[in-house]
């Protein structure tokens, strides 16, 4: 698309939709800019990577005059000062204030009071080629008549190099500001290699990041003593200050782009930082950009988000989005680079158990090549939204260019053929403008994509960004920076009487006249609102001094607490709102402010230590096996069962093995535990997936059932049969080969025990856990009849064939007749309700209303939770913190015909049903449809009714999902209604839910999951740490309440309650890590 065309395209589409909208475009003569860029054969995407980044935009009151100014940066052109004069009206003072700097490539730019004389100075960022007078970071300070003068060398902030992005803030407390510059590396990306410890390694010529200290005026950089990275590996993009750990001093956020993990600083309050991103967070974006941080749920805790690149719509997603292979993930993770994915995150925060990353549950994940991310409140109803620029001119990751138009054969014929070679390579390139996104906050990190309905469905190439209240009228206005097309000024035409506002302006002392790094507090009626003030923000830009809180129809402001940055504290009260207050730190009283923290449990936990194991996961890879996979499921350990073998009082317990580590049962000795290992040396080779201890053979003591499973094992391995341990006496036991006749070795998934024929015998149900050489086929149940003497024989349940993947089976009497009817769950089928008529088991799913219950369970449990009498049932599913959406189907056959089935998981959009694959891995495992698929454009429109042929789409198994939220079943007699745990629970998957307390009124649950093993494209499920959640019975109602972070890491897989003289405890199982004790004290 010409330029020319999209400015065309771009006026009209302003003019014609902003009708009615919640913005619309400002109307001043003066106010014009175009960040106009033109390449060169010897200037362009290819020698210098950030071409195409963009310009800043700056925000603040250079005379003080009560109204906001603006400021832009350009590339290749001047940068521009506009003065505001009031009613959306401004002119250009540019040339006379002498902030044009003509000649060079300006980035990010800052107000910020530096000499402390009470008028905003300004700080720019340079970058692109290493020429002109004026190369160099500049500081032009303020003269107070609408001039400036550069004075960068006096400061000691002439900094030379490819600059981004400055922040000004008082990190060590001393009454001044001292300054963080975002600065990368003149080394090209493509010359790293993956190694360890690359950061920690100043950059040879002098580049990288730095922190400098104010001392007099002049700042001194203290960037390594203060433990900050200067690497030439940090490609920064954004700096985001906030206290993340909310201890009262500032920490420092960088977001990364290309390979390098993002840093998280943490102010040790001694003049020196930690970084300690790999403690606070637990996933991370790949090519971060810009971030933003605040409080998204009014909780007095500040939330982060941060962009990266992947596309939102499915076309888009085809066509540009590139992904690590697992083997380039799990070496990068090794070489301590640290979980990183393609997609934005949104970091939640959860006080002393850190952040839970929750993009993909609040549909904030992908929105395309983002630079600019802020959060504020753009309608004044009190949840601060999200505001993201977006584009980029020239898309240099388009597939079919980088596969078809520039790769090696290409580039040779245009280099032979053309003058101009690398310029016809850019003049190819793609160029699509795309719009802004916006997403409304709707609380409790629910966001809903409303562009159109705001007046932001103009496409675009948008970079910098930032907000203010321009025209004073209550609301939040928008200045967006974009190249190659006109700059965007937003009216916000909030209704002011109905939804309010109120804003604050902060008069400091000393060096700090502006009261950067104070936090303000309001609560009002029920609620509690809180910002910090740190103006740089987002990408290149910078907020101004004033802030900014949307209260909805809220009349008065109860109380207003301001920390400020030495640890003082002013108090407001009755503040009437649509109005400006400033707020003087001279007022302040001496007053340690107790941070808030979330609060406690009723419970506490102890972690105790009666005996140490770590269980150790095989390194085998399922993607090796069946590369279509999305995640592993040869990580579904340990098998975990207790009970008091030698009645003694004290429980004793077994814990399973991976393959190749051997199982063990820990008995009591007084004060000590004894391990016994020999009885389970012979299937050291076997994958302990389930156990369960009972009385096997009625001698009165308990036997052991081990389940093995895993997917590292092929269909012909005796190693995935399971067994039966007898009980000797004395913690001997000896397995029995006679007792189970398995017709075939198949993957256990479930087991459960029961009476089901009521002869007093205990019976087994085994569940199938997948086909062991292909994923997705359904498989089948075997229910084990008890005939005594520890012979079991398999009984004739046809209803039990081929009913899905099983991972949970539960007995339970669902329907009061006094036989044992079973609930059956697992991946990619129903919650099934088998009812026991007199011995058989019939399948009655849809008569109890969940033929629609379809979803990727992970464990059920029953029990009466609303105190009705009968029982219900409470189920974990994958979560809705995923790449899983509902109406998802997966396709399994033979599609190419060569004896080896695969399985395609598909989206379904407008009623067709896309595959989620990316097109080199199809193509890779079918190549029989490369020709169909030549182009990724191709590929992005295509269902898979268009790749493959009717017929044999017709003869593939498919199977749905319906649910992904962990969910109570609550039994109505006739059928069951489902009530969704809260958001928390669905963070991740959950893989086991145990009862804790079981009073009257409230029952407690704790829950527990994690799946780390997943495909870089779709990125592992890790937002829980275990949680704790009460629920309330009232009258007809159930309520969750009290919900608390365990705070166990790792991927939690069993839970089981134990009890040593009357005091409750559970032991954890945890895949690949330590077991862990935990003893429950409730507090009255």
């Amino acid at each position: 698309m010409s330029r020319q065309l999209i400015k065309i395209f771009v006026l009209f589409t302003i003019i014609s939709c902003d009708k009615g909208k919640l913005f619309t475009p400002i109307k001043s003569p003066d106010l014009k800019f175009n960040n106009l860029l033109s390449y060169t054969s010897e200037f362009n995407p290819y020698t210098y990577r950030n071409f195409y980044n963009g310009g800043g935009v700056a925000l603040g009151d250079i005379n003080n005059d009560g109204l906001i100014d603006i400021y832009l940066t350009g590339n290749l052109v001047d940068n521009k000062m506009f003065l505001n004069k009031g009613n959306l009206q401004f002119i250009d003072i540019t040339e006379t204030s002498g902030l044009a700097c003509s000649g060079v490539w300006s980035t990010g730019a800052t107000f910020s009071d530096i000499n402390g004389d009470g008028l905003l100075d300004l700080y720019v960022c340079k970058s692109g080629p290493i020429e002109g007078e004026n190369r160099h970071n500049e500081l032009f300070i303020n003269n107070g008549n609408l001039t400036f003068v550069e004075k960068s060398k006096e400061y000691g902030l002439d900094i030379l190099g490819l600059s981004v992005h400055s922040a000004f803030f008082d990190y060590d407390k001393d009454g001044d500001l001292d300054c963080y510059i975002l600065n990368n590396s003149f080394r090209s990306v493509g010359g790293y290699d993956l190694i360890k410890d690359q950061r920690k390694v100043p950059d040879p010529d002098g580049q990288g990041n730095r922190l400098l200290e104010n001392i007099g005026n002049k700042f001194i950089d203290v960037t390594e003593k203060s433990g900050i990275y200067s690497s030439n590996i940090g490609f920064g993009l954004g700096i985001t200050l906030s206290d993340y750990n909310n201890d009262g001093w500032t920490d420092i956020f960088v977001s990364n782009d290309f390979f390098e993990k993002d840093y998280l600083y943490i102010n040790n309050k001694n003049k020196t930082f930690t970084e300690k991103s790999n403690k606070y967070f637990k996933s991370l974006s790949l090519g971060s950009m810009g971030a933003d941080s605040a409080d998204l749920d009014n909780d007095l805790l500040t939330d982060l988000f941060v962009t990266e690149m992947l596309p939102k719509s499915h076309n888009r997603k085809k066509t540009k989005a590139v992904y690590d292979s697992w083997d380039k993930h799990s070496l990068a993770v090794s070489k301590g680079y640290f979980y990183q994915y393609p997609r934005n995150v949104l970091q939640r925060n959860f006080g002393s158990s850190g952040f839970f990353e929750i993009g993909r549950y609040s549909n904030l994940a992908a929105s395309d090549w983002s630079w600019a991310s802020m959060i504020f409140d753009l309608n004044n109803d009190g949840y601060r939204d999200i505001f993201i620029a977006n584009g980029i001119y020239k898309d240099l990751l388009d597939r079919d260019y980088l596969a078809y138009m520039a790769n090696q054969e290409r580039i040779s014929n245009i280099i032979n053929s053309e003058k101009e070679p690398i310029t016809k390579l850019i003049d190819i390139m793609p160029s699509s403008p795309i719009p802004n996104y916006v997403y409304k906050n709707n609380g409790e990190f629910n966001f809903d994509f409303i562009n159109e309905k705001w007046g932001f469905e103009t496409p675009s190439f948008s970079n910098g960004m930032s907000y203010a209240d321009l025209d004073n009228d209550g609301d939040l206005d928008i200045v967006i920076n974009n190249v190659n097309m006109e700059a965007f000024f937003y009216e916000n035409n909030t209704d002011n009487n109905i939804d309010r506002s109120v804003s604050f302006e902060l008069i400091g002392e000393e060096k700090n006249k502006n009261g950067i790094g104070a936090k303000i507090i309001i609560k009002y009626e029920d609620k509690v609102s809180m910002l910090e003030h740190y103006p740089s923000k987002g990408f290149q830009s910078s907020i101004s001094n004033r802030l900014h809180f949307g209260v909805g129809n809220t009349q008065k402001i109860d109380s207003v607490i301001v920390l400020w940055d030495n640890n003082k504290v002013s108090y407001l009260t009755n503040l009437k709102t649509n109005n400006i207050y400033k707020v003087l730190k001279s007022s302040s009283v001496s007053n340690k402010y107790k941070y808030l923290h979330r609060k406690k449990s009723t419970f506490k936990i102890d972690t105790l230590n009666f005996f140490s194991h770590k269980h150790n996961e095989n390194k085998f890879s399922d993607f090796n096996k069946q590369r279509l996979l999305t995640q592993m499921y040869s990580n579904e350990g340990p098998a975990i069962a207790s009970t008091d073998l030698n009645n003694d009082g004290i429980s004793d317990f077994f814990i399973g093995g991976a393959k190749n580590q051997i199982s063990s049962i820990y008995l009591s000795n007084k004060d000590s535990y004894n391990q016994i290992t020999s009885p389970f040396k012979l299937n050291i080779k076997s994958e302990d997936t389930d156990a369960v201890f009972f009385d096997s053979d009625g001698d009165g003591d308990q036997d052991l059932y081990v389940a093995s499973g895993g997917n590292s094992f092929s269909i012909y391995d005796n190693m995935l049969n399971d067994r039966l341990y007898i009980n000797k006496g004395d913690g001997n036991f000896e397995i029995s080969s006679e007792s189970f006749n398995f017709k075939k070795p198949f993957p256990t998934g479930a087991v459960s025990i029961s009476d089901f024929n009521n002869d007093n015998l205990l019976d087994v149900f085994v569940g199938e856990r997948f086909h062991p050489e292909i994923y997705g086929y359904p498989v089948s149940g075997h229910l084990f009849e008890n005939l005594g003497n520890n012979v079991f024989k398999e009984t004739n349940q046809n209803e039990f064939k081929n009913i899905g993947l099983i991972k949970s089976a539960k007995w339970s009497d669902i329907n009061n007749d006094n036989y044992i009817d079973l609930i059956i769950a697992g991946e990619w089928m129903p919650i099934k309700i088998f009812i026991n008529n007199n011995g058989k088991l019939e399948d009655k799913t849809k008569n109890y209303g969940l033929s629609n219950s379809s979803g990727m369970w992970n464990d059920i449990n029953v029990l009466d939770i609303d105190n009705d009498g009968d029982n219900d049932i409470v189920a974990g599913n994958i979560g809705e913190n995923t790449f899983f959406k509902p109406q998802m189907k997966i396709y399994i056959n033979d599609f190419d015909k060569n004896g080896s089935p695969e399985q395609i998981i598909c989206i379904k959009i407008d009623g067709k049903y896309f595959p989620i694959l990316d097109k080199d891995e199809l193509v890779d495992q079918i190549p029989s449809i490369k020709k169909k698929l030549f182009y990724y454009k191709d590929y992005s429109t295509l269902s898979i009714d268009k790749i493959f042929d009717k017929k044999i789409l017709n003869q593939s198994i498919s199977l749905d999902v319906d649910l992904l939220e962990s969910s109570i079943f609550i039994n109505n007699g006739e059928n069951f209604s489902k009530k969704p745990f809260p958001a928390e629970i669905n963070y991740s998957s959950v893989y086991d839910i145990e009862v804790i307390k079981n009073q009257k009124d409230i029952l407690g649950l704790i829950i527990g999951g994690n799946q780390f093993k997943v495909k870089p494209q779709f990125g592992r499920y890790d937002a829980s740490k275990g949680w704790y959640m009460e629920i309330s019975r009232e009258k007809d109602s159930l309520k969750f309440s009290k919900i608390s972070s365990l705070n166990i890491e790792g991927e939690i897989r069993k839970f089981i309650p134990f009890k040593n003289f009357g005091q409750k405890y559970f032991v954890v199982g945890i895949n690949d890590n330590n077991i862990k004790f935990l003893k429950i004290n409730e507090n009255k």
